[in-house]
């Protein structure tokens, strides 16, 4: 076991010293949902946070707050790739278009009907709503809707290639020919049908589509149930088999012009590097606190930033550090990887133990038989038993010799072969291993996020006081989550290895 730990942190130690992501400064307060940087200038980017839009003009060091939704949520931002500076905002019932700090409203959305995403292509700004698709081409401001889609769809992402628009909406996605008609050419029903241990899982929402980079006939499609990819620019689709993110719920799909065989995805169980030719799928994580991305966007240098509900961070290419500490001296007096999870399951009453104790208490249930007593005769008589100066005492009990008392028992030699209590423990086992995956999830990344930080302080490899205060700080608080998640068992463990 302690060979397996010493490959693992040797494995994420090595990484961070390459590349590792880190929280900006600015923003680690915020949930953050969308993120993007500006085609025609790394150092501004922007940011969403529910409400509110920042800005930042030095490539992530500092932020602006240069708009507040007053009764609305942002929804999606669209950078401009040729004006500079300017960037579209759709909220749940607005667009607005921003040059520098300049505001202005350009689309006021019809009543009942709600913003969801916003696009940008050959002067024409697309805006995708709970009721399909609203457009107007760039300084005339004059809208229409979009014609040729299903009545009542809700659109999550638009994208165009040459001479082609795609449209990714609650049942399919839709690709125009040459004529300019829709054609719905992915059918997500059928998709659908696919078998699944779960019955309720819904239909499938596209939640992105966009082009590949270096090859405009190659298309990505990014569902709330797996990656799909095109090779005919929409005709054709498939799904992408890989089991890492085979029904993962994908928000968001990237590429970085510094590598041409990987698609970077943004999902529920964190940022995933995908070759699609070779078929393979490797997570990214070094330095994130959560699995749960929202967006993620990368400059032309491939700094990657990821959009989180704890905060914003930037996957950071840095300089190996002036000293290193050995890994046997790092895992000294801590409490190995198994051990928390043990502890954490048993502490939140999910171990594959409690299912395994339900079942056997099953078996021993069947075993048991139903008690039955009865009693017959005469049993209304009532007998004086006490008398007092003042007062009689009596008791109601049987009255003669025929009264009888009986207990029978009763077994079902069903419940032996089958017992109909199974199908509930079935339902809580499926919940609880849910559940239990999630809670391991989060031990995971928050134990080996806290070995990297202790490393770091360790070695020693700070600039200043200030940024390795933080880091003590942080080491403090990882701390404190392993120890919530154990009932405090961490930091007792700890203390008990410490003094051998």
């Amino acid at each position: 076991m302690k060979s397996v730990l010493l490959i693992a942190v040797s494995f994420c130690l090595l990484n961070s010293a390459y590349a590792v992501f880190v929280r900006v400064n600015g923003l680690e307060k915020e949930a953050v949902s969308k993120i993007s940087v500006s085609g025609l200038d790394d150092n501004k980017i922007y940011a969403v946070s529910s409400r509110i839009l920042f800005v930042s003009n030095d490539g992530g060091v500092s932020w602006d707050n240069i708009f507040v939704a007053k009764g609305e949520d942002i929804k999606d931002i669209y950078i401009d790739k040729h004006i500079y500076g300017t960037v579209y905002v759709i909220t749940d019932s607005s667009v607005y278009r921003f040059n520098g700090r300049e505001r202005e409203k350009i689309f006021s959305l019809p009543s009942e009907i709600k913003g969801l995403s916003i696009y940008g292509c050959n002067g024409i700004v697309y805006a995708g709503t709970t009721n399909g698709v609203y457009y107007a081409y760039e300084g005339l401001w004059k809208w229409s809707k979009l014609g040729g889609l299903d009545s009542g769809i809700s659109v999550y992402s638009v994208c165009c290639l040459p001479s082609v628009l795609l449209v990714a909406a609650s049942n399919g996605v839709y690709v125009s020919n040459k004529k300019g008609m829709f054609i719905k050419e992915l059918v997500l029903k059928k998709v659908d049908t696919e078998k699944s241990q779960e019955s309720n899982k819904g239909n499938i929402v596209c939640r992105k589509i966009t082009p590949d980079i270096f090859n405009h006939s190659k298309v990505y499609l990014g569902t709330s149930k797996g990656l799909f990819v095109s090779f005919d620019k929409g005709r054709t689709w498939q799904r992408i088999t890989i089991p890492s993110i085979y029904n993962a719920d994908i928000r968001d799909v990237r590429q970085s012009y510094t590598e041409r065989k990987s698609v970077y995805l943004a999902t529920d169980r964190g940022i995933f590097s995908v070759d699609t030719e070779r078929g393979l799928a490797r997570p990214i994580f070094e330095g994130l606190t959560t699995r749960d991305i929202l967006d993620i966007s990368f400059n032309h240098k491939g700094i990657l930033f990821a959009a989180t509900s704890k905060g914003l961070f930037m996957r950071k290419q840095g300089a190996l550090a002036k000293s290193f500490v050995d890994i046997d001296k790092l895992i000294r007096s801590e409490p190995s990887i198994r051990e928390i999870q043990e502890a954490a399951l048993r502490y939140n009453e999910v171990h594959p133990d409690k299912i395994k104790k339900w079942r056997e208490a099953l078996k021993k249930r069947a075993l048991a038989p139903s008690v039955t007593t009865k009693v017959g005769g005469s049993v209304g008589n009532t007998y004086e038993i006490y008398t007092s100066k003042s007062t009689s005492y009596y008791a109601t009990g049987p009255a003669d010799r025929n009264t009888y008392w009986s207990v029978s028992l009763s077994w079902d030699i069903g419940d032996l072969i089958w017992n109909s209590y199974e199908d509930d423990v079935d339902t809580r086992s499926r919940l609880m291993t849910q559940l239990r995956i999630n809670i391991l999830d989060d031990i995971n990344t928050i134990y080996f996020e806290r070995l990297r930080i202790k490393e770091r302080l360790m070695s020693n490899d700070y600039g200043s006081i200030a940024e390795k205060m933080k880091d003590e700080l942080r080491l403090k608080e990882l701390t404190a989550s392993l120890d919530g998640y154990t009932g405090g068992y961490f930091s007792k463990r700890m203390r008990e290895l410490h003094k051998k």
